[in-house]
Parts: C-alpha cells; sequence; structure tokens
C-alpha cells in the first residue's frame, strides 16, 4: 500500500507532463487480441528486464559503493537508458524518448521507484508499477505498439 500511495502522485505528476507536451494523448486501444498479448510481452520487456538491472543489480551495486548517492546514481542511468535507446535501437517511440520532458518524466518515475524498492526491500512492487506505467501508456494513451 506504501508503495501504491508513492506511486500514484508520480504517475500522475509523469501523465501530466505527458499531456502538457503532447507526448501523451488519449487513444484507447480496441483490439483485446493485442492488448493481452502486448500486456504479457510488457511485463517482460521493460518491466522485469529493466526493473532487474536498474532497482535490482545497479540500485543495489551502487548503494553498497556509495550508501549516500546510490539511488540516485542508478535513477540516472535508468534516464539516460532511454534516450541511449531511442538513438542506438530506434524504437517506434524514439522521439519521444528524446523529448526533455519525457527525461523529466522518467526521472520523477526514477526516483519513485528506487525509493519503493530501498523502503519494500523487493523488486515485485516495482515491476509492478513499471508494468502498469507502461502498460496504461500503450493501451490507453496513445504509445505505439511493436
Amino acid at each position: 500500500m506504501t508503495a501504491l500511495r508513492l506511486a500514484i502522485p508520480a504517475l500522475a505528476m509523469v501523465a501530466a507532463l505527458g499531456f502538457l507536451a503532447e507526448w501523451l494523448v488519449w487513444s484507447p486501444v480496441s483490439d483485446i487480441a493485442t492488448l493481452v498479448t502486448t500486456a504479457v510481452f510488457l511485463f517482460f520487456v521493460p518491466a522485469l528486464l529493466e526493473e532487474l538491472v536498474f532497482r535490482g543489480v545497479l540500485l543495489s551495486w551502487l548503494t553498497q559503493l556509495t550508501p549516500r548517492w546510490g539511488a540516485w546514481l542508478s535513477t540516472l542511468l535508468f534516464v539516460a537508458w532511454h534516450p541511449v535507446q531511442a538513438l542506438t535501437i530506434g524504437p517506434p517511440w524514439a522521439d519521444m524518448f528524446l523529448h526533455p520532458t519525457f527525461w523529466i518524466a522518467t526521472l520523477i518515475l526514477g526516483i519513485i521507484l528506487a525509493h519503493i524498492r530501498i523502503v519494500s526491500q523487493s523488486l515485485w512492487p516495482v515491476i509492478l508499477i513499471h508494468w502498469f506505467a507502461v502498460l496504461i501508456w500503450k493501451s490507453l494513451l496513445g504509445g505505439p505498439f511493436y
């Protein structure tokens, strides 16, 4: 419950930023089969994979190295990963990943997820929150499908 109390306002800020910057638009998906397939895929990539890397391995390692700055460093690496991904892999949403307001949104989400991970001592809340955020983006807010 603590995770949700932190995540909901953060996700609301991210949504407000996205609507103001116009990289989020109301556009619900009506094809249920595509939605279910995408939901399963999104659980593994990006939610599970990114959380294992950024809030699992990196956060644990960096907080041992520098307890005071470990969470910030893993969050900044999480933010930096998105433009790197856009420039190297070039997914359909690459333009969005290069938008400075998206970096701010990713920073907000990264800070909250790092805090939740540290407080809960579990990856599951952050995996589920990340998955939910991307699923809402793809299913309701105009995020492109693969």
